[in-house]
């Protein structure tokens, strides 16, 4: 190699070595919400919109009340359904045993795939594009949301917040951030049904997942975060 050459490749190394890359803006600014005031009634506005269906009651008791009634009038027998803690939902467990509902909470999904509906709680939900947040872990099997054709969610109206970027402010001004990564098997944000479209934009629902959403929400406790 001629001592040009040489030169040339040794300055190219030199400035590889050297080299640094442009630094990242450490903050970026939040979305806005040109939606509404990221309310309860924006969050039902935009399930609604979505294909989901939403039912309002006023107590935890009720909301456990309006869940045997819907499965009553479905003919839901059987249930996969996260632990009862993991819900938290006064008069859940007794309401459904009323109404003669078979409560499964894990085991093989070849077995599972015959139960009609899946039951959940949600770790927070999303006004601004009516999404419900799930966090998957101990007690809180993945399946519940995701293998049934219908996707069943009690939902405290005090875990309604205006958008995304709340939701994760939320988690770092508690310092649960790392925390919830930790505990999580995953977390999921659903908004709607599962929806899918061919080439030619024939909209169908269930393909990937519940073809139906419905959510409870109960909204007799005072507004608050999470």
């Amino acid at each position: 190699m001629s001592e040009a050459r040489q030169q040339i490749m040794k300055a190219i190394r030199e400035g590889v070595q050297k080299a640094l890359l442009p630094g990242m803006a450490a903050d970026h600014p939040p979305d806005t919400n040109p939606r509404g005031r990221g309310g309860v009634a924006e969050f039902v506005a935009e399930v609604e919109r979505l294909s989901g269906q939403v039912i309002r009651v006023s107590s935890p008791v009720e909301a456990s009340d309006a869940a045997a009634s819907l499965f009553r009038k479905r003919g839901w027998d059987r249930v996969l359904a996260w632990e009862w803690g993991e819900i938290d939902c006064e008069g859940l467990p007794e309401a459904l045993a009323g109404a003669g509902v078979a409560v499964v909470h894990g085991g093989d999904p070849a077995d599972l795939e015959p139960i009609p509906v899946g039951l959940t709680g949600a770790e927070a939900a999303l006004a601004d594009t009516g999404t419900i947040v799930v966090r998957n872990g101990p007690g809180r099997s993945p399946l519940a949301s995701l293998l049934p054709p219908v996707h069943v969610v009690l939902l405290d109206a005090r875990r309604v917040l205006p958008d995304m970027h709340t939701y994760f402010e939320s988690l770092s001004a508690g310092g649960g951030a790392a925390e919830h990564v930790r505990a999580s098997s995953n977390l999921v944000f659903i908004s709607g049904p599962s929806r899918t479209a061919d080439i030619e934009q024939s909209l169908t629902l269930g393909v990937h997942g519940p073809r139906e959403l419905i959510v409870i929400l109960w909204e007799g406790t005072a507004p608050g975060g999470l």
